[in-house]
């Protein structure tokens, strides 16, 4: 039961860097000038939460149907 807790918590996290990257975006007027970070700064640009929380979700999602089956099985 802790596994897909934690496996949920992850989920939440990639949707809400998604989430934060857009917004984040949005605010900057969907400025695509400083994505590679050796630009100027080093601050990650808004695409790359964006990226980050997109990348994580098929992979959480994997992650919680790949135990269910498990849990099931462990339950008979």
């Amino acid at each position: 039961m802790i596994h897909l807790l934690l496996r949920c918590m992850l989920l939440m996290t990639a949707f809400a860097l998604t989430t934060f990257g857009l917004m984040q975006w949005q605010a900057a007027s969907f400025d695509t000038s400083d994505v590679w970070p050796f630009a100027r700064d080093w601050h990650l640009h808004p695409l790359h939460y964006i990226a980050l929380g997109v990348v994580m979700i098929p992979l959480s999602l994997w992650e919680i149907f790949l135990l269910e089956p498990h849990e099931k099985h462990d339950e008979n």
